[in-house]
């Protein structure tokens, strides 16, 4: 179907609904697969003025401001459907125009970028029907009469190729290429004997008069005389041709003076949207990844308070223990039976405190599961520490919480080391 070379870019119109359009981008996404692509979309706002609706003009201008946004976002949606089918996000750009009739304001658009190849839809996919030849769209046949002769238009329905008006400048020979265009030939004369000076600046076949001469000295064969018809009507299409080409370009270069300033506000509106866009992805993505490292957080705090606690489980065990010996100490015949430490010079290491590397006189239990004395422990709080001496971790609260068994067990050894 495609017969572009694959730097020619589509263009494919489409509207603001995204239901009624989607098919027919589709269809153009699976038969032009290439580099660029374009959506035309044609904005038309809704006419209000004070008087007539009874609204302030700054209520009105925000109406009309939402609807503009609701284009935009339908948009979004489009380069949604492109990316999902593989089109790289950079290679789909957007072309808008405001205006109150889709069909002029796409021709605007087809003279304003120098489209040569147009994929629009020829009728509501819900008028589809098999074996379907014709276009009842009214803004597909405005498109296909009033569009330059040098666009392509791929007119499709429901995701099913309709029918083609050929682009280019070249002559005719058939009534089958222009059959997608009915009336246009009497369209086109009715429009250039509407221009003054127009047919007297066609420039009649000289092969006539040489003919009328001619009869003069002998009569002419049929198949002369149809010939010469068939130049003189050749001639006479190619002048029409020319001058309707020219006429074109007139237009086209007063529709770019019509359309540059509010192409220009549009394309600033545009640039807006699509930063105000662009931040909320960006915002929306750094939510979540700050949400996943919160999550990972939560984990590895969960781990180490896990760690924490079995720690601190040993630590009691290890007092309950502690305690149990000097109970047996109580009653013990002689001071031989008592434990090695208590008979050593050096204190056990968990009599030690961790900050100031001394032997505790008040061993209190923090949140980290650690035990320290209690002053050394509130100086570092107050310092403004609010970590962990041991594990750098934040701790959840700064309760103390007295350790009754290791300050009876210090107490014991110190003074059998006095």
């Amino acid at each position: 179907m495609a017969e572009a070379t694959s730097d020619d870019p589509v263009y494919v119109a489409v509207s603001k609904d995204v239901g009624e359009s989607e098919s027919t981008l589709l269809w153009a996404l699976t038969n032009f697969p290439r580099k660029k692509l374009f959506l035309l979309h044609v904005h038309q706002q809704t006419p209000m003025n004070p008087i007539s609706s009874g609204l302030q003009q700054s209520e009105i201008t925000a109406i009309q401001e939402s609807e503009l946004a609701s284009s935009y976002e339908s948009l979004y949606k489009y380069r949604d459907i492109c990316e999902e089918q593989g089109v790289v996000e950079h290679d789909v750009d957007v072309r808008l125009i405001e205006a109150e009739n889709v069909g002029e304001g796409i021709v605007e658009l087809i003279y304003q970028n120098n489209i040569e190849m147009l994929i629009m839809g020829a009728a509501a996919d819900s008028h589809y029907t098999e074996g379907m030849v014709n276009i009842t769209s009214t803004k597909a046949e405005y498109v296909s009469r009033h569009a330059p002769h040098c666009c392509k238009i791929w007119l499709v329905c429901n995701g099913n190729f309709i029918q083609t008006r050929e682009g280019g400048f070249g002559l005719v020979g058939s009534s089958e290429s222009l059959s997608i265009l009915p009336g246009l030939d009497s369209a086109l004369t009715e429009s250039l004997s509407s221009r003054p000076g127009l047919d007297s600046a066609l420039i009649p076949y000289e092969g006539a008069g040489r003919a009328e001469h001619g009869t003069e000295s002998h009569a002419p064969s049929s198949s002369e005389d149809r010939s010469a018809r068939g130049l003189e009507t050749m001639h006479y299409e190619e002048q029409r041709w020319r001058l309707e080409i020219e006429e074109l370009k007139r237009e086209k270069e007063r529709y770019d003076q019509m359309v540059r300033e509010r192409w220009e506000a549009l394309s600033s509106s545009f640039g807006v949207t699509q930063i105000l866009y662009n931040d909320e992805v960006r915002r929306r993505r750094e939510a979540e990844e700050e949400l996943n490292r919160a999550k990972a957080e939560i984990e590895d705090m969960k781990k180490v308070q896990k760690e924490l606690e079995e720690q601190r489980d040993e630590a009691i065990n290890a007092n309950e223990e502690l305690l149990r010996h000097l109970s047996l100490e109580e009653g013990a015949p002689s001071s031989h039976s008592r434990l090695q430490w208590f008979v050593s010079n050096e204190p056990p290491p968990y009599f030690i405190c961790p900050i100031s590397k001394e032997i505790m006189r008040n061993p209190h239990v923090a949140a980290d599961g650690y035990t320290y004395e209690e002053e050394e422990f509130k100086t570092w709080l107050r310092v403004g520490d609010e970590k962990s001496p041991m594990t750098n971790l934040r701790l959840e609260n700064h309760n103390l919480t007295p350790n009754l068994i290791l300050r009876t067990a210090i107490n014991d050894w110190l003074q059998q080391n006095q």
